[in-house]
């Protein structure tokens, strides 16, 4: 099977991609009031990505230089999950994850030291204990920062500065004043870059209210904030990357990068983002004060289609052609092909 897809990717000529993102599983132990795993429990589907499946990805990591382990879930509960950072490693790639944290026992921060990963992504809802663990219900604030200054010291103890820490914060309208000490608690763990992002998939119609860019009233203040919040950030060289608060209709850009990468999930299919997978559907989401249908899409399984044939499906080159920055079509032409999943996605409008 192995030698069959090799001879695939010489014979077609494998894609170059900026990464692949490998959602490994969907079980998750935490019930963050914004997740649709929470939302959605009564109908969501629990599953390990098997580590045979993985095995078959083994060909396609030629196609990236990084590969992110991560979807709709908690990584660090697949049992094989330090197996597949090792393949990946072992094949000289670079790997990254997002946790919630509460997992990072020592034993699995020295382990994920050993096997030199290179990115490991927190997230946060808060920069206090109050407001974070009242989000992100089932994790506790303190204990993951004890976790992380404990990865501190141990990166310390074996002189190497990975895993490099990132911390993904969730900017919500009741949690947005405290994202002022977010630099504090960066330099507090030796955390480098941040992401403050919006909320991108409203599954529950009462979270309306908390996103930031429905509070028009308070734009300039989000906008100033976080202006400072970037001017500090590069003094102290840490990389800020924010979603503004507005949305911007007329953007083709898609945050996910659609064009140079893409997501395998649990099942194998490949799909454009985490806001396509199957795993969603059938349900809906809000946008602007209206339900959607959820709908999952997918170019193809790769357990039954190299990635390289499925990549280069006509299908699936038009849709990537809809937010190649390069191309030469009009921006009114270009909104109309695309999906209804797109048009109406936060992720695309945010300014």
């Amino acid at each position: 099977m192995l030698e069959w897809i090799k001879r695939e990717l010489d014979k077609i000529g494998s894609p170059t991609l900026d990464w692949v993102q490998v959602e490994v599983t969907t079980y998750c132990n935490g019930s963050c009031i914004y997740c649709p795993h929470t939302v959605m429990r009564k109908r969501w589907a629990n599953r390990h990505m098997p580590i045979e499946l993985f095995h078959e990805l083994i060909p396609f990591l030629r196609c990236t230089e990084l590969v992110y382990l991560q979807g709709w879930g908690e990584p660090l509960l697949n049992k094989n999950f330090f197996e597949m950072v090792r393949i990946c490693k072992d094949r000289g790639k670079r790997v990254g994850f997002t946790t919630n944290g509460t997992l990072l026992t020592e034993d699995t921060i020295r382990t994920l030291v050993d096997l030199h990963l290179d990115i490991i992504g927190i997230s946060l809802a808060g920069t206090t204990a109050s407001t974070h663990n009242q989000i992100r219900k089932g994790t506790d604030f303190n204990k993951v920062i004890s976790h992380l200054e404990r990865l501190r010291k141990i990166k310390t103890e074996k002189r190497t500065e990975v895993p490099a820490v990132h911390l993904a914060y969730l900017m919500l309208k009741s949690n947005f004043h405290e994202l002022k000490e977010i630099l504090l608690l960066a330099k507090r763990i030796g955390a480098k870059q941040i992401v403050a992002s919006n909320q991108t998939l409203i599954v529950d119609p009462k979270l309306s209210a908390q996103a930031i860019f429905n509070d028009t009233q308070r734009m300039g203040y989000y906008r100033t904030t976080l202006d400072e919040i970037s001017h500090r950030a590069a003094r102290e060289e840490i990389v800020f990357d924010y979603h503004g608060p507005g949305l911007d209709d007329a953007s083709l850009r898609c945050r996910e990068n659609v064009h140079r990468a893409c997501v395998i999930n649990v099942e194998g299919e490949v799909v454009p983002c985490v806001m396509t997978n199957p795993v969603l559907s059938p349900s809906h989401y809000i946008f602007k004060n209206q339900s959607v249908p959820l709908r999952g899409m997918s170019f193809g399984n790769i357990r039954k289609k190299s990635l390289t044939r499925i990549w280069n499906k006509k299908e699936y080159a038009r849709f990537r052609a809809l937010f190649d920055p390069e191309t030469a079509r009009k921006p009114e032409q270009i909104r109309s092909e695309m999906p209804l999943c797109c048009v109406k996605c936060y992720k695309r409008l945010g300014a």
